[in-house]
């Protein structure tokens, strides 16, 4: 009779203790999701400046950042002669044309902009194999675009040639690679499966595809770098050089 009283104390003191420690680690992951969420919230007040502020030119419906600081093989993987280099105002001002501009090195990224990027709504393999062999060669890269007319969006990032995490929604889902990731969930998007179909929204609430397609620009900053922030940064570079040094620009 001891022993079986034994036996149950120590059973109960088990479970007890997985409980407390299953309690131990919710707090931990609770504070750290927390955390997370007040970052958010400065990053969204961060960006709502940014929005504030006068920018002359379009953001880019289309972009990579490629972490490297080596705008000589970044052009010379794409195709871009030196010798068409291109002040940043004017390539933010012709990212809809038909070319591809390079910027310089911003914080150890550079951003690449222009209609040759391939679109996925158009082709998204071609998309992926451009990523594919830019990432081969260059380690990490990022694509990102947001149609906010036609709320159509893409994100992808590749490292080393491998997709670690890619989403690309056109009306259906088009890419979607890779599991969910801890800055997506905190910025809420809603990612679909292949042909799963979207659900009719009440009135007054906003699409997961609105809200997905405005926060794109807030999952490049915590991904790689803010476009925003980058182009003042190039722009600033820009006014501060000599009108008359006749070398190329980035």
């Amino acid at each position: 009779m001891d022993s079986l009283v034994v036996g149950l104390l120590v059973s109960l003191g088990c479970v007890l203790g997985l409980a407390f420690a299953f309690f131990v680690i919710y707090r931990h992951h609770l504070r750290r999701l927390r955390r997370a969420a007040r970052a958010l919230s400065v990053e969204e007040a961060g960006s709502s400046k940014h929005r504030r502020r006068p920018f002359v030119f379009q953001m880019p419906a289309r972009w990579m950042a490629i972490r490297s600081s080596n705008t000589h093989l970044v052009r010379e993987l794409l195709g871009v002669s030196e010798e068409v280099a291109v002040p940043w105002s004017e390539a933010l001002s012709r990212s809809r044309e038909a070319f591809l501009f390079v910027s310089g090195p911003v914080d150890g990224w550079t951003l690449v902009v222009g209609g040759r990027l391939p679109d996925p709504v158009q082709d998204v393999d071609a998309l992926f194999r451009l990523l594919n062999r830019l990432s081969r060669e260059l380690g990490e890269v990022h694509f990102y675009s947001a149609d906010r007319v036609l709320q159509f969006h893409t994100w992808a990032r590749l490292d080393d040639g491998r997709v670690s995490r890619a989403y690309s929604w056109a009306g259906e889902t088009l890419w979607n690679e890779g599991r969910l990731t801890l800055e997506e969930r905190l910025l809420g998007f809603r990612c679909r499966a292949y042909c799963e179909q979207p659900e009719s929204v009440r009135y007054g609430d906003t699409a997961p595809e609105v809200h997905n397609t405005e926060r794109v620009v807030l999952l490049a900053r915590r991904w790689s770098v803010d476009p925003v922030t980058a182009s003042e940064h190039l722009l600033q570079q820009e006014a501060v050089q000599s009108p008359g040094d006749d070398t190329p620009r980035e």
